[in-house]
């Protein structure tokens, strides 16, 4: 009995989202192949909302601001992807609402966000950090965060 306790502990932990912390925001942005204020204006969900379902989920978005983009890329595109549940690092969005997102453009240009980047309502980012915004500097190229 007590192997099987430890062996469901671990596999709950083998499946866990974990993200490694970066200082400050701006090491996200410089992180980041893209980083931009949104509206999401719809939510496509192949799997029918089953969590365990292993296709992406499709965010349409409005892009309001846009802070970092590729410099090969002339305009973001407004569909965002991520994993289709938190244990692999998907995030969840809501319709009609403002968020501050970043993440990495994959082979195909397509946007893909996760729970270990740039992810927060745009109501609660700071004066500050729309200041980090307005004014980062990349002084080297650094890597995308780990996911996993």
């Amino acid at each position: 009995m007590k192997t099987l306790i430890l062996l469901a502990i671990c596999i709950a932990t083998s499946e866990a989202c974990s993200c490694l912390p970066y200082p400050s925001l701006q090491d996200y942005i410089c992180s980041s192949d893209f980083v931009s204020r949104v509206k999401v204006i719809s939510k496509k969900d192949p799997n029918n909302g089953y969590s365990n379902g292993y296709q992406d989920i499709t965010y349409t978005v409005k892009h309001v601001k846009v802070y970092k983009k590729p410099p090969s890329v002339k305009e973001l595109p407004n569909q965002i992807l991520t994993a289709s549940n938190s244990a692999a690092c998907g995030i969840e969005l809501t319709i009609g609402e403002e968020y501050l997102l970043g993440g990495s453009v994959d082979e195909q240009g397509k946007l893909r966000s996760y729970l270990c980047g740039i992810f927060q309502k745009w109501s609660s980012v700071s004066k500050d950090d729309r200041k980090t915004l307005r004014r980062y500097q990349c002084s080297s190229p650094t890597t995308v965060p780990s996911y996993g």
